[in-house]
């Protein structure tokens, strides 16, 4: 997948494109994802996303909420799909006051030359939200491209979104956000040096440094698998301010079954959380947190084994 940051460098030629944040690329945004790339390679047009390096609340009305997914992550999911190109552009403050016939003007036609514009059926771009589709289709018949508006998908009659999987995260429902995501929650960081504390009671942990933008769910323990230097481990992991330590920091970190080696520093690490186990407690010795990792490792391969079983 070719992916530009810069608008001056994409190469003009005939597109199917999207607009949007596509935050999670959850089953909503890719039911749209895989319409316009069945419409694009029926019309022999690059099927092309174009989405936005920040979320357009930080400058419409901050503070943003907490990504499901970080660029990086969200180009990742999009290359997984078949996309053929992402634009990744920064919304200011200055693209929020174009209004949709100089967005649609300037980029859709001019930069992009864009055939089809493929969106759910509540979009709405341009200032004060007054390109509505019924509009961009007018300004589409004007500059010589079609809108196709699909309906939103919906689940167990609510409308998927972005916002309600959030929710479901700091709910620690992880299992029904998946669901929702049609994959795992994906946490994707680097390898940082811990305090040494899991090695110290028995449980050595890779302890990660993500992004501050990223949504961390429900603080406690988590059934996951950590997928790393292609390898994939089950992993007991754990999100947190480890109230036993009298913590301050977040800390997450991954507990390897059946890993007894050493992960440099550094290294690229995609965390998957597929269960909830239990929410995180502070524990009045070190002996009791120890009888309850035991308990929570056993939890863990039970939740495990019971997934791997349903599949």
């Amino acid at each position: 997948m070719q992916v530009y940051f810069d608008l001056d460098s994409v190469t003009r030629h005939e597109r199917a494109i999207t607009i949007g944040v596509f935050d999670g690329v959850h089953l909503g945004h890719r039911t749209l994802l895989n319409l316009m790339l069945s419409e694009a390679r029926s019309r022999n047009l690059a099927a092309t996303v174009f989405t936005f390096s920040n979320h357009p609340q930080s400058v419409l009305n901050p503070p943003p909420p907490p990504l499901l997914t970080t660029i990086d992550e969200r180009i990742e999911l999009l290359s997984e799909l078949g996309i053929d190109e992402t634009i990744v552009m920064t919304f200011t403050e200055e693209l929020s006051q174009r209004t949709a016939e100089q967005f649609c003007w300037e980029i859709l036609f001019g930069k992009l030359n864009c055939k089809l514009l493929v969106v759910g059926d509540d979009f709405a771009l341009g200032y004060r939200r007054k390109g509505t589709v019924d509009r961009l289709t007018q300004i589409g018949k004007d500059m010589g491209f079609e809108v196709l508006a699909i309906p939103s998908v919906k689940s167990e009659g609510v409308r998927i979104s972005s916002s309600e999987i959030r929710q479901m995260l700091l709910e620690g429902k992880v299992e029904k956000a998946n669901e929702l995501l049609g994959k795992p929650y994906r946490i994707k960081g680097f390898v940082q040096r811990g305090k040494g504390l899991g090695r110290q009671i028995g449980f050595p942990t890779i302890n990660l440094k993500v992004s501050q933008e990223k949504l961390l769910p429900r603080f406690g323990v988590y059934a996951g698998k950590v997928f790393m230097a292609g390898t994939v481990w089950e992993a007991a992991a754990y999100i947190g301010q480890r109230p036993t330590f009298s913590g301050i920091e977040v800390t997450i970190e991954a507990h390897l079954l059946g890993f007894n080696g050493s992960v440099a520093q550094g290294t690229v690490v995609n965390l998957e959380l597929l269960a909830f186990v239990r929410p995180d407690r502070k524990f009045e010795t070190v002996e009791s947190l120890v009888a309850q990792m035991n308990l929570d490792i056993q939890a863990v391969k039970s939740q495990l084994k019971m997934m791997t079983g349903l599949k």
